[in-house]
């Protein structure tokens, strides 16, 4: 029962502040709405007598005048439009005013406005002259300009036809350097040194079934010379006049050989005929030689050998022997190959 009392005696109180609050706010509100319409009633004052000094008879003529709202804030817009003009304009005026106060403390200024009408006109005339002086040389500067610009046009296509008639030119020299000669001799030379190559290259095939210690090689390009290289030696080029007599007769035979297998292409050469040269070489270079003339011979080409080594008899079954009589140049087949006379 007491718990009951107290809370309701709480709640009470609560209403009571409540009441108190809201009382305060009231009160506050009435006096908000007094000061209010006293405002008003000395607003309405200022409006009617406005409105008696204004041209209007009473308000409904006055609200009759007054502009729809679109049309209010076209010429708002356009007020501030002009107040920004008006201002940028004031700017401008102030800076020139600033320029103009700077100029009138210049010392040019004043020695313009010491000067009378006289020294104007004369330092003017001056000006205009040396304008004119400029005029007429920035012109001939012009013309020049142009000239130059053609020179260099007709420069660069002279360039041109020189770098046309050059290539011309080398083509030529190149011909004149290969058959330049009225007599043919550098074409024919030409020629020959390729004829020499295609040799030197069959020789050296040659060679290698031979001797694979010797190749044969151009000097230059310029001579029709032969040179030999000796691959035991470290491809020491070596000239043909220092060879010995087996070296010779080696390199010689691979030369026979060949020109043979040159001109193979064309004419058939089934026949080679040896006079001499064996009585120079040694043992083991006969050997080499005679060996590389079986197999020549075993390939289908008849071998004759014209010599007077001993050695060589071993060697050829087929021979046929001559020998000398008293008599300088008078020889004498043996009997087997004599021909019987007729009866």
């Amino acid at each position: 029962m007491r718990d009951t009392l107290q809370e309701n005696s709480e709640q009470l109180q609560t209403m009571r502040n409540e009441f108190s609050a809201q009382s305060a706010g009231l009160y506050e509100q009435k006096s908000q709405l007094q000061a209010l319409s006293k405002e008003l009633q000395e607003e309405s004052k200022k409006w009617l007598a406005l409105l008696i000094d204004s041209s209007f008879e009473d308000e409904q003529a006055f609200l009759k005048a007054k502009l729809p709202q679109p049309e209010i804030k076209i010429l708002s817009d356009k007020i501030n439009q002009l107040e920004q003009i008006q201002q940028s304009a004031h700017v401008n005026l102030q800076s020139v005013n600033d320029d103009y106060s700077e100029y009138l403390q210049d010392e040019k200024y004043r020695e313009y406005h010491s000067l009378d009408l006289v020294s104007l006109t004369t330092e003017l005339e001056q000006a205009r002259l040396e304008r004119d002086q400029l005029v007429g040389q920035q012109a001939r500067l012009q013309e020049h300009l142009s000239a130059d610009e053609q020179k260099r046009q007709r420069h660069v296509a002279a360039l041109q036809k020189i770098y046309k008639l050059q290539q011309e030119c080398d083509q030529i020299g190149l011909l004149n350097k290969l058959i330049g000669s009225k007599k043919g001799d550098t074409f024919r030379k030409f020629a020959q040194g390729l004829t020499l190559d295609h040799l030197t290259y069959l020789a050296n095939q040659r060679l290698s079934q031979l001797h694979a210690r010797y190749q044969l090689k151009r000097t230059d390009d310029a001579n029709l010379e032969l040179s030999v290289c000796d691959t035991w030696q470290g491809d020491l080029q070596r000239d043909t006049k220092t060879l010995s007599g087996g070296e010779s007769f080696l390199v010689s035979l691979a030369l026979a050989l060949a020109l043979s297998d040159l001109v193979s292409n064309k004419i058939s050469i089934d026949s080679l005929f040896l006079d001499e040269g064996f009585g120079t070489l040694d043992s083991n270079t006969l050997d080499m030689a005679l060996s590389a003339l079986e197999r020549l011979n075993a390939s289908g080409k008849l071998i004759g050998v014209i010599s007077h080594v001993d050695a060589l008899k071993e060697r050829i079954p087929t021979q046929i022997k001559v020998s000398s009589e008293s008599g300088a140049g008078v020889s004498r087949l043996s009997d087997e190959y004599r021909v019987a006379s007729a009866v």
